[in-house]
């Protein structure tokens, strides 16, 4: 039986030719930085809140809002006067959501928002939250105010939803957009259209 070579012995240069040809590996084209935060999401300089629109719904208490406050301010001040933002916040169940909101120098802070009834509350949720929204504090700001979509900090990669996405559609597609004056479309009660799977009231 004839023996059959070992492959160097076949092609004792393969090694040496392969090194120069082959293509960079896939690890050293990918760039390790992360991209630069849209400007909306950066730290904003001292009295943001007391500037045109934010005056006209963020309570100025001599300081920078909490994460509570802000939300506290957005639902009273400017969720509470559109009424397209009010009947979609009174047809899905109750909703307990949690934001755990990262400030840059106050460290995590914990707000949460019950839907239908409405009520904005301080702190972390003794009960077992809907969905949990982990957010940067300027993020928040950008969304609430309406300078960026809702979901733009998710799909980069700065934020995090766990639990019921059913819940975040409810209020950062729904009510979010409703009040920051985004109209639905002709057939639709909201202003982004639901999948078919995933109603407006759903559970």
């Amino acid at each position: 039986m004839r023996k059959i070579p070992r492959l160097e012995e076949w092609y004792p240069n393969f090694s040496e030719e392969f090194e120069k040809t082959k293509l960079p590996s896939v690890m050293e084209r990918v760039t390790t930085e992360e991209p630069p935060l849209p400007k909306a999401s950066q730290p904003r300089p001292e009295g943001w809140w007391r500037e045109y629109p934010h005056s006209l719904w963020i309570v100025d208490r001599g300081r920078e809002p909490t994460a509570y406050e802000l939300l506290h301010d957005f639902i009273v001040g400017k969720a509470m006067t559109s009424p397209l933002a009010i009947s979609i916040g009174s047809t899905p169940p109750s909703r307990l959501i949690l934001f755990e909101v990262k400030h840059p120098t106050r460290g995590v802070e914990y707000a949460r928002i019950f839907l239908n009834p409405t009520d904005v509350m301080e702190g972390y949720a003794e009960e077992e939250p809907d969905v949990v929204v982990r957010i940067g504090y300027y993020d928040l700001v950008a969304v609430l105010c309406g300078e960026l979509p809702p979901f733009n900090p998710l799909y980069e990669g700065r934020v995090e939803i766990i639990g019921n996405t059913v819940a975040a559609i409810d209020l950062l597609c729904d009510v979010l957009e409703a009040t920051n004056g985004r109209e639905a479309p002709p057939g639709s009660p909201t202003p982004i259209p639901r999948p078919v799977m995933w109603p407006l009231g759903h559970p």
